[in-house]
C-alpha cells in the first residue's frame, strides 16, 4: 500500500527548488496545440511542443503566462513538418523531435520526408545541433515522436511507423539504428512513448498494447516483454501515446497516455519492471469535446494530463486551428487514490 499524502508528495517532488503547484492549468496561447510537455526543475519552466507550427513554447506555470517561443531555423513553419517530443536532458538541454507529419496524418501509409532530433539550449533559445533520423534507417522507419536519455550523453529517439529506436551520441556525433522492428510493416503503429529508470528504458507498443523494456547499456537494443498483472490486464490500451515515470514515485509508477481513454496507471513494486500491475485509469476529461490525452507532465509536485485537439479545422493561411486555450488537467489526487 502506498502512503502518499498531498503534503509529502509536493515536498518530495519540489526538492530542487521549484515551488509546489496544484490545480488545473489553462495555457493561453493561440495555435499552441501541444503534443508533448516537460518540466525543467532548473528553471521551473514548462516546455511544450507546438505540433503544427514546429516551435517550442516556454510557459511559466507560476506566473501563468507564456514567456518565450523558440524557433528552429529551417524547420519551424514548414507545413510538411510536425513537432512531437520535447524532453529535458540531464544537462538541462532540450531534445526536440521534429517529424515528417505525413506518417501520423496517414497512420503510416506515407512515411516519406525527413525526421530530426534537434538539441536546443533553452536558456539562449538556440539550436546547438540537429541530426537527420531518416537517413539512419534509409527511410524505412518513420514516425519519430519521443526521446529519452542515458547517463552517458546519449539520446534515444523512438519511431512508431514501424517501431524503431535511434541512438544518437553526445553532440550528435554518431547515430545508429539501435532497435529496429523485424519484418517492418509501416502501417502498424509500434513503440510510442519512452521513459527511463536507471539503465532500464521502458516503451509502450501500439501494435499489441503492451509494455516493453530495454537495457540501455546494450550495444544494440533488445525488446523484452513486461507481463501485465491485474484484473482484465490483457493490454494497456488501444491508442497509446506518451509515458511518464513521475519522480516522486522513484521509478515505481508509470503513467501511460491513451489518447481516448486517458491516463493508465501501472506499478512495479520493486522498480525493476520485470512485470507491471495495472492499477486503473484516470479518464480523459475532454473525450466528449474531441480532446485527446497525449502526454503527462510533472510540475511542482503535481501530475498533469496534456490534451491535444487534433480535429480542429485549420485557419486558412496558417498551419493550425484557431484555439487559444489548452488545458493541463491536474490528475494528482486521482492517481494517488488508485495507488492506495
Amino acid at each position: 500500500m502506498y502512503g502518499f499524502t498531498k503534503a509529502n508528495l509536493a515536498a518530495d517532488a519540489a526538492k530542487p527548488g521549484c515551488p509546489s503547484l496544484t490545480g488545473n492549468i489553462t495555457v493561453n496561447a493561440y495555435q499552441l496545440y501541444p503534443e508533448h510537455a516537460d518540466f525543467d526543475e532548473n528553471d521551473c519552466l514548462v516546455y511544450l511542443s507546438a505540433l503544427y507550427n514546429s516551435t517550442v513554447a516556454v510557459y511559466d506555470p507560476y506566473k501563468k503566462k507564456m514567456v518565450n517561443t523558440i524557433q528552429l531555423p529551417g524547420l519551424s513553419g514548414d507545413p510538411t513538418l510536425h513537432m512531437s517530443g520535447v524532453v529535458v536532458d540531464p544537462q538541462g538541454l532540450l531534445s526536440v523531435i521534429v517529424d515528417a507529419g505525413a506518417a501520423f496524418d496517414t497512420q503510416g501509409q506515407d512515411i516519406s520526408g525527413d525526421n530530426f532530433l534537434v538539441k536546443v539550449d533553452p536558456s539562449r533559445g538556440q539550436v546547438l545541433w540537429r541530426k537527420n533520423l531518416t537517413e539512419v534507417t534509409n527511410g524505412v522507419y518513420g514516425g519519430y515522436q519521443d526521446a529519452a536519455h542515458d547517463t552517458r550523453g546519449n539520446t534515444f529517439v523512438v519511431g512508431t511507423f514501424p517501431a524503431s529506436i535511434v541512438k544518437v551520441g553526445p553532440n550528435g556525433s554518431t547515430a545508429i539504428p539501435w532497435y529496429l522492428q523485424p519484418q517492418p510493416n509501416q502501417t502498424v503503429p509500434g513503440l510510442s512513448g519512452l521513459a527511463v529508470k536507471g539503465d532500464i528504458l521502458l516503451g509502450t507498443d501500439g501494435s499489441d498494447g503492451q509494455l516493453y523494456r530495454f537495457n540501455m547499456t546494450d550495444e544494440m537494443g533488445h525488446k523484452i516483454h513486461v507481463p501485465l498483472r491485474g484484473r482484465n490486464a490483457t493490454r494497456i490500451g488501444n491508442s497509446l501515446d506518451g509515458i511518464l515515470l513521475p519522480k516522486q514515485f522513484n521509478g515505481t509508477v508509470l503513467l501511460v497516455s491513451d489518447t481516448t481513454d486517458g491516463t493508465i496507471v501501472l506499478r512495479s513494486a520493486d522498480g525493476l519492471w520485470t512485470s507491471a500491475e495495472m492499477v486503473g485509469t484516470v479518464p480523459n476529461l475532454y473525450a466528449s469535446q474531441n480532446g485527446f490525452s497525449v502526454d503527462n507532465v510533472e510540475i511542482g509536485g503535481s501530475l498533469y494530463s496534456v490534451t491535444e485537439f487534433f480535429l480542429d479545422e485549420k485557419v486558412p493561411g496558417t498551419l493550425a486551428g484557431n484555439r487559444t486555450q489548452f488545458p493541463l488537467v491536474d490528475i494528482t489526487q486521482q492517481v494517488l487514490r488508485l495507488l492506495k
